[in-house]
This record gives structure tokens, sequence and C-alpha cells, in this order.
């Protein structure tokens, strides 16, 4: 059986600044909100934000990251910095390579990259 939609899950032990990084940082459309589990839609997939307490045992899957598509990479890069955001680097397109990308930490320590095609 084909998998049938995408979801990305990214660990965070704290929730309440975690769903602010990722609706008002981000721009991401929340869907649910709760202490262990907030979703949220990014075009036809959603990014899950599971929480990490004392009580779970699930972790984060090594080398998985938020790779996301804006229009316009600066402003969404100001923009995630100003709400918690550590900027890493920021990637030029090479030849074969047309994306720009940012790439950041979020408030939580989890890896997110913002890319912009920049036309073949």
């Amino acid at each position: 059986m084909a998998p049938k939609s995408l979801m990305v899950i990214q660990y965070v032990h704290d929730m309440p600044a975690a769903v602010s990084f990722y609706r008002d940082g981000v721009g991401l459309e929340l869907v649910s909100k709760s202490a262990g589990w907030s979703m949220f839609r990014c075009g036809d997939a959603l990014v899950g934000l599971h929480g990490i307490y004392g009580s779970v045992t699930e972790r984060p899957v090594p080398y998985a990251g938020l790779n996301l598509e804006v229009d316009d990479l600066d402003p969404a890069i100001e923009r995630a910095v100003a709400h918690g955001a550590r900027l890493v680097e920021v990637r030029e397109p090479e030849p074969g390579i047309p994306v720009r990308l940012g790439v950041l930490i979020d408030p939580n320590g989890n890896g997110l990259e913002l890319r912009q095609q920049m036309g073949a």
C-alpha cells in the first residue's frame, strides 16, 4: 500500500513556545493544540508537534527535519528569527541547485530549513 499523506513531526520540550513559533514565526495554520500534541497545516501536508516530557519515551528520529518552501527567503528568515529561531547559515544557489536555503534552529533545538526556489 502506498503512503497517502505527509506529516512531519517535531519533538518539543515547550509546547506553548513551539506553537507560537510555528504559528507566528513561520506562519503555519494551526489545526489543533494541546499540551502533548499540536498540529499545523502546510499545503497538503501536516506538521505535528509532539511534546517530550518526563514520562514520554518517544524521541526524534535521527536525520529527519522540516524543510518548508517560501516565496521570499529573507523576510521568512527575519520572521522566524524574530520569534526565537537561531539562523545557522544561508546557502546560495549553486550550479544545478537553484535554491536559496536558510538553515535555522527552532526554539526547541530542532533543525528547520526554509527554501526559496530560484528557477532553473
